[in-house]
């Protein structure tokens, strides 16, 4: 990230000095250097994103998908890899603090967590079966990750608040598919009936599709007339 802030650096002092040139120093153009220095720290960055985005998958993939993440020793794998992807975020954000501007930290950290989270929930909803146990080891992996949620507190909501809207958390606009994030470790936590709700008056529709959480369902509850009664209250609940 030093050398795409350099860039912009260089480019924003050539800007300038373009800018307050005389007229007798106005043959002096610098568009061109400008347009260059910006192109390439774009470049930088980009490059810089996908290798960071591309480790946060390799570390995450030494969970191997959750399975079987109460049994020795894939549980202490799967323990290795989600502490390690906190570890590593909150690392990152402290080195890239110093570098980038607030709202570029918080988009590039927000588009590191949205790559940890997407992979957490399409490995979850690939789970086809989840013992409860399993529920409670992957509501206690999903709780790690929130933690990361204090990276988006606006800067002054350190200050003594005024009010609570102060300390609101910017995660879910810098991170696309927090909030599905937040409703995979609801499902995960709660009853049949509690889901039900979630799905007709919680706002879980608005982050899920009607298979998906028919397929959450199926894979955390046993075969039963309530759990059929339920899948068919949300199927019927979604044609309306």
């Amino acid at each position: 990230m030093f050398l795409y802030n350099d860039c912009l650096w260089l480019a924003d002092r050539l800007q300038w000095i373009t800018q307050s040139q005389s007229p007798k120093q106005s043959r002096l153009r610098f568009h061109d250097d400008i347009a260059a220095l910006e192109a390439f720290g774009k470049r930088s960055y980009g490059k810089e994103m996908e290798s960071q985005r591309t480790l946060v998958k390799d570390l995450l993939d030494g969970a191997q998908g959750f399975v079987n993440c109460t049994e020795p020793p894939f549980s202490h794998e799967c323990d290795l890899a989600v502490s390690t992807i906190v570890d590593r975020l909150r690392d990152t954000h402290s080195q890239w603090k110093g570098v980038l501007s607030y709202s570029a930290l918080l988009q590039s950290i927000g588009s590191l967590l949205s790559t940890v989270i997407d992979k957490i929930i399409i490995d979850v909803e690939d789970m086809s079966d989840i013992s409860e146990p399993e529920s409670q080891h992957l509501t206690a992996y999903c709780k790690q990750v929130n933690a990361l949620e204090d990276l988006f507190v606006p800067p002054h909501s350190a200050a003594p608040i005024s009010s609570e809207e102060d300390a609101v958390p910017l995660t879910a606009v810098y991170a696309p598919g927090w909030l599905k994030f937040q409703y995979l470790s609801e499902i995960l936590d709660s009853s049949l009936v509690d889901i039900i709700y979630l799905w007709t008056d919680g706002g879980l529709k608005l982050e899920y599709d009607t298979e998906e959480v028919v397929e959450l369902i199926e894979a955390l509850f046993a075969d039963s007339e309530h759990r059929r009664r339920a899948i068919g209250d949300i199927r019927r609940s979604s044609r309306r």
